[in-house]
This record gives structure tokens, sequence and C-alpha cells, in this order.
């Protein structure tokens, strides 16, 4: 029988295999990953437990494995209390300032109240009635629920605890550990926050098209795959919710094809010279020699190769042929041509960013450079303060003055790379905060000043290119 008592944070362990997430090797990796899921949800229970406290209205389920508390249901409740407490260093996980400043107001009698919370502390021979509680609470869905869990956690838990097959989930992971067209900041939000259903489906309607016997298929031999940039696209589009249920029962729109996917083509059957001609003697009068018995091994294949390419003058090749693109030099206008057609802002308040892109692209930076720096830094304005809006990163110092816009992208690529601990994202966008830490650098006031007044300032078109290429990755992780 379970027991209840009063625990204090320090003695619960966070449980590294929540079914939110991945599996995590420590503590602070698992803050992380619940932070990156739903930041917004995470910060509220923060503001929540400083301001009132924490409400027992619930107890921490635990399990008892051997000399460790392990919390099953309330970790992100004990994730933030742990922070609260100043059991992990709070500028390890870039949170708003409003939170930090709260923390750092907090009196040494709250700490003392809130030192311990009550626990439902179940033995280890309980683990399948803990598993019971926490699927009650979570796993079904219902609204009244603290926090239901997504198509992620509810496919992890099926197929850790229930034996049952996920090929989608399986598939996600492989992709988050070997995709080439994902960074760092989504591997770890889709770890745990995908549309995993939508996956499912997909992959349902392009097993075949992508050269596979089953889904199960496809999945066991990822990243083996004749398709797989095509395929990688459609997963990155699945996350960022450009694809989703409509598009894929939108008897209009062919998604596979839209991806470079094509069809699989059936070949007309051989049409009968004469269809009322009951004599089978000899079915082709042509060619007298035509053996009847060996009609049934002719036209059996339905399936054309997929390597097979048609070279005859009625090009009736169904297979477009793939051509690696020319790699171009990053002083080239072509270089950053090629970034701005990949670049894809998502989310709320990227409208403006989006059409000052289509303005960018319409310009030739040799012809004009002076208005492509404008619009450039116009997209980081806008973007900065979107992404600040996103994550609730202060816009202005605590004076009550607003940042420059090299304060606020300095403070925005700290939120990225979790105060540089996330060694992968600082390698990302090295050369975009060198080039932002130049005090003359493109970005600026005082070098947009001078284009605008100087007239002896300007700027080599090769430069820019240089430029662009590199700041255009703090520009995507931003949108």
């Amino acid at each position: 029988m379970p027991t209840t008592s009063q625990l204090e944070v320090s003695k619960l362990k966070l449980d590294l295999k929540n079914f939110r997430t991945v599996p995590q090797k420590k503590e602070i990796d698992a803050i992380k990953a619940m932070i990156s899921i739903k930041p917004d949800r995470f910060f509220a229970v923060m503001e929540s437990i400083i301001e009132d406290g924490y409400l027992p209205t619930e107890n921490i389920i635990v399990l008892k494995d051997g000399t460790d508390n392990i919390v099953k249901e309330g970790n992100r409740r004990i994730a933030a209390l742990k922070l609260i407490h100043g059991l992990y260093k709070l500028a390890d996980f870039g949170l708003p300032t409003s939170i930090t400043d709260s923390i750092n107001k907090i009196d040494p009698k709250w700490k003392t109240e809130n030192l311990k919370v009550p626990c439902t502390i179940f033995s280890e021979k309980e683990a399948d009635k803990v598993d019971r509680v926490v699927t009650l609470a979570h796993g079904k869905g219902e609204k009244a629920s603290r926090d239901p869990w997504n198509s992620v956690a509810r496919a992890r838990h099926n197929r850790d605890v229930k034996k049952a097959v996920e090929h989608g989930l399986d598939l996600l992971e492989k992709y988050l550990k070997n995709g080439s067209n994902l960074n760092s900041q989504q591997k770890e939000r889709w770890g745990g926050e995908y549309p995993l259903t939508v996956l499912d489906e997909a992959l349902r309607k392009s097993f075949t098209r992508l050269g596979f016997t089953s889904v199960a298929d496809l999945v066991k031999k990822y990243p083996l795959n004749n398709f797989l940039p095509e395929l990688e696209n459609i997963l990155l589009d699945i996350g960022l919710e450009q694809i989703k249920f409509d598009t894929l029962r939108n008897s209009q729109f062919d998604f596979p094809t839209n991806y470079g996917i094509p069809p699989i083509v059936v070949p007309p059957a051989t049409p009968t010279a004469n269809p009322t001609q009951t004599n089978t003697a000899n079915p082709n009068p042509t060619n007298p020699n035509t053996n009847p018995s060996n009609t049934n091994n002719q036209n059996t294949t339905t399936t054309p190769t997929p390597t097979t390419t048609s070279t005859n003058n009625n090009n009736t090749s169904t297979t477009p042929t793939q051509t690696t693109p020319k790699a171009v030099a990053v002083n080239d206008p072509k270089h950053v041509a090629n970034l701005l057609k990949k670049f894809a802002p998502r989310g709320t308040n990227r409208q403006k960013v989006v059409t000052l892109r289509d303005e960018l692209k319409k310009l030739k930076i040799a012809d004009n450079p002076i208005a492509f720096c404008f619009i450039l830094r116009s997209m980081f304005e806008i973007s900065g303060k979107a992404y600040s809006a996103d994550h609730s990163l202060s816009m202005t110092k605590s004076g009550g003055k607003d940042k420059t816009l090299v304060e606020v992208l300095r403070g925005i690529t700290l939120h990225l790379t979790s105060n540089n601990s996330n060694t992968q994202m600082v390698k990302v966008l090295h050369g975009a905060m060198t080039e932002i830490g130049k005090s003359e650098g493109l970005l600026s006031v005082t070098s947009m000043n001078n284009l605008v007044h100087n007239p002896l300032f300007s700027i080599a078109p090769s430069d820019i290119c240089i430029l662009f290429g590199n700041v255009y990755p703090l520009l995507e992780a931003m949108n």
C-alpha cells in the first residue's frame, strides 16, 4: 500500500524517462527538455508557485526505487521548485527576466514553507499501480486533467510500457538523431511535442512511393532511402505544422508529389486488336511463331523500375532525375538567393518577416546594396521582437529604456544556446554573434546611420553576401 509523507524537494529525483521527452541522462537535461517542449506552460507553473507557494491540491506521485524517490507525476512542479530553491543555476535555463527577478526577491520564510511537498509514495513492487495512476491522470486526454499527454507521450507510453508497435515514434526518434535539416532547438522540442498522428497518416500514404513494402520496412531502413531529402522535408514540415490532416486528406492535393516524390505509374494493358475476337489460338497474328502458352509471362510487371529513365523523343519518363545543386562561393549573390529560397518563417507575428523576405528576394545585391541592408536590418528587428514575445524575453533594460538591436540579439542568442551550455547551438550561431558583436558591423545603428547620411560610406556587394551567410543562422533560428 502507498504511504503519504512530506518530502524535501532536494530528496526527490525527476523521472529521466518521463514520457513527455526522450530519455535524458541528467536532471538538468530533463528540466531543459521540459522547458523547450512547452516553455509557456513551464514558466506559468513557476510564476504560480512563486506567487502562491506550492498548493497541495494533488500529491506528487513517487516511486521508491532503492534509496531514490523517483517523481512519476508532478515532474514539472518539482523541476520548477528545484530552480526556485536554487538547486541549479538559473542562468543555465534561459528563464525570462521577470521570473529570475521574482526568484531573487523570495524571502527565507517562503523557502522554508515550501521546502517540502506532499507525496504519495509507492514501493518498487507497485510500479504497475503507479503506471495506472499516471495513465488515468494524463494518458486519456481528458480536458479536466492537469496537462494531458500529447500524441508523442501516449505513443512512448504505449511502446515502452505496453510494448505496442509505434512506427511513427520510432521514425521520429531516428530523425531527431540523424536528420540533416533541423536545428538543435527543434530536436529538443520535437522530442516531446510533435504532430505524431499526422506523421502516422503521412507514412501510410507514402511508403509505397518511397520504395518500401510497408511502414515498418521504411522505419527499419531509415536513413537508407533513395528519397531521403524529400522524406526529411516532409518530417520537417509536419513538425512545423505546414502539413496537417487537411493537407493529407485533400483529394485535390497530392502531397508526396509536392515534395518531389513521383507517383507509381502502372503502364496500360496492351489493347486487343479485335475486342470481339474469341479465337486465342494465335493472339499475335503478325508473329505466327508466338506460342500462346507463353502469354502468361507477358506484361506482368505493374510497377516500373524506379531507376529507369526514358530517353526516347516522346519524353515519357515518370521519375525526375535527382541532381545535386552546384556549390557557389560564399561571396556570390547566388549563395544568398539559395539561403533566402529555403527561409520559411513560422509562428505568430511573422507576417512582416515574410513580406520583407519576399522583397529581399527581388533585389539584386549588385544593383541595390543599400536597400538590401535596410531590409535585412528590418528583418532582424521584427524577428527579434517576435522571438522575444514568444519566449517572454524583455526588450527593455532595468531602467525602462529600450534595448538596442544588438543587445536584444545577444539576449536571444543566450536563450537559444541555454546560456552557452548548448555547445552545438553555440557553434551554429558563432558566426552570427561574431558579426553582431562588431561595433562597426553592418547591423549596428552607426552603420545604418552612415549608409543614410555619410556620402562616403558604402559597402561592397561581395561583403554583403559574406555578412548574410554569417548572420543567416540566427535569422533562421528566430523564425
